[in-house]
């Protein structure tokens, strides 16, 4: 009888630990963002573009993504530092046709400022090849996607 009553309670106190776990999952999604902060996914920020650190491929020879730098100038993480992968940044954004990039620009040029809405998920939304010159110095940032680009 002893044994069938701590079978109970061992049952129960791991229930009760998977149901704690189950609910802090499902809590409105947020992630952890450069600084530390939490930012509900995804995100619009303003943010003007401060580095193109290579020239971009050709785009006929394969699908891919691009980093860039950006330094946020309003909206969360408003005077922070980000690292935003754009798919295939040579190309219109109005152009491309892919359910995961949309936009009014029409390039990309170091110094302007963009609308930008991104997440978090890069790895969730992009599985194709990544051109990230920053991985050799920077392992830790969190590399953005960008889901739509407009002018600022």
């Amino acid at each position: 009888m002893d044994h069938l009553l701590l079978g109970r309670r061992f049952f129960l106190a791991v229930a009760s630990i998977a149901a704690t776990l189950a609910v802090a999952a499902s809590a409105a999604p947020a992630r952890a963002q450069a600084g530390g902060s939490a930012t509900a996914d995804p995100m619009i920020v303003t943010a003007k573009l401060v580095e193109i650190p290579t020239k971009f491929p050709p785009d006929d020879l394969y699908d891919y993504a691009f980093v860039m730098k950006y330094e946020v100038v309003g909206g969360p993480m408003d005077k922070q530092t980000i690292l935003v992968a754009h798919y295939k940044p040579k190309q219109p954004r109005s152009k491309i046709k892919e359910k995961h990039t949309s936009g009014k620009l029409r390039s990309f040029n170091q110094g302007d400022t963009h609308k930008l809405k991104l997440t978090a998920d890069l790895k969730k939304v992009w599985k194709g090849d990544l051109i990230d010159e920053y991985a050799a110095t920077d392992r830790k940032s969190v590399r953005y996607w960008c889901l739509e680009a407009d002018p600022a």
